[in-house]
Formats: structure tokens, sequence, C-alpha cells
């Protein structure tokens, strides 16, 4: 599967305490195409979502963390969806406390199908092996991307192996979106912006590992 992405990205420099609890809200998003484009959440695998339908990334941060989302296919390819680096935004005085950014936009799920993994992580610090390890892998054969595609697993497992155990997930009483608490209609109230859940952790980090099953 190939992820037809638009991305919006924030990156943020400014380190906090190392030991302090963290936490981010998300909102996973399923946009069905054979049932009227209406949107679900996407939580698990055991939600079915088929080739043509679309995903959707929505997430709130807190100013000073970094925030990575990263992508694995369902044949073990790996992308880094949030941040990019070439959207660099330096200047974190004149962000918002929490930041709202669409890490991923509205991208249709693409053949193969099979089980799509999206791994978020919530830090108080920069997660610099992960991302030296990315620029790699953008940059060498398909060989070698294989190889590097076993190191990027693994730190990512060292981040989420221990502290999926710690991170704590939970639907939100309200839907929040663009930042405010918002009382749903009929859909139950799911917009293109929607934050569902929220993720907390200890020791600067948080984790969260989201399947679902691409048919």
């Amino acid at each position: 599967m190939k992820v037809i992405a638009g991305i919006i990205f924030f990156s943020i420099v400014f380190p906090l305490n190392e030991e302090e609890n963290i936490s981010f809200q998300y909102g996973m998003l399923g946009r069905l195409e054979s049932k009227n484009n209406q949107i679900i959440e996407l939580q698990d695998s055991s939600t079915i979502i088929y080739t043509g339908d679309e995903v959707r990334i929505n997430a709130g941060y807190k100013k000073g963390t970094y925030f990575y989302v990263i992508y694995k296919g369902s044949e073990g390819e790996f992308s880094i969806l949030y941040p990019e680096e070439k959207e660099k935004v330096v200047d974190i005085a004149e962000l918002p406390d929490t930041i709202y950014p669409t890490v991923l936009n509205w991208s249709k799920l693409t053949d193969p199908p099979g089980y799509e993994s999206f791994f978020m992580i919530n830090s108080n610090f920069e997660l610099e092996n992960l991302l030296v390890l990315f620029k790699r892998y953008n940059k060498v054969n398909e060989k070698d991307k294989m190889e590097l595609a076993v190191q990027i697993q693994n730190e990512i497992d060292k981040w989420g192996g221990t502290q999926d155990l710690a991170s704590i997930s939970n639907r939100m009483d309200e839907i929040v979106v663009g930042g405010m608490t918002f009382r749903g209609d009929d859909d139950g109230g799911l917009k293109d912006m929607s934050l569902t859940h929220s993720c907390k952790g200890d020791f600067g980090i948080a984790f969260k590992k989201i399947i679902i099953n691409h048919q």
C-alpha cells in the first residue's frame, strides 16, 4: 500500500524535563467510499477498511515537545509522516501552547492490502537516532532499505516496547475540533479535524500504535 499524502508540519526545538509526564491527543479517521464517505474512527485491526477508502490523522501536542508519526506498510516499507524537515518552523514563540497539525491529510489506500501500522510518539526530547535512520533509509536502494527497516523497527520498539505498557490511551468524553470541544450530530460528531482520543505516558515518552486491516 502507498499513502498519497498531504502533510502539514511544525518542528519543536525546546526540550522539557525528561522525567515529566507527557500526553497528546489524536484522531485516526477513515472515510469509507462504499458508505457515502462516512467518517469512522480507526482504533484497531478489528475495523476493516478497503482499497479506495481514505485515512486521515489529526493530532494535538504541547509546544516544546517533539511529535513523530511513522507509517509501516503491508509489505514492511517505512515512511515518516511527521515531521517533515523541509517545512521546519524554528521560532516556537509564535506557536500556541498546544499545536494541532493535520499529520496526514485524507489519503487513499492503494494495493497491496494487508495490515498497516501507524506509530505515534510524543517526546520531551528529540529522537535523533530515529531521524538519522530515516534520512539514510530515504537515500538507499531497496536491498539496503530492508536492512535499515530492521533498525528502524528496533528503534521504535526501544521506545514503544516498554512505554506501550506505561502509555494509556482513552477515548475523550468530548470530541475536540481545532482545540474546541464539539458535541456531535447524526454522524457521531466526527469531522475532518476531529481529535477523539488522548494518550498519556511517563518518563518523557507517550507512545501509541494503531494497526488497520486493509482489505
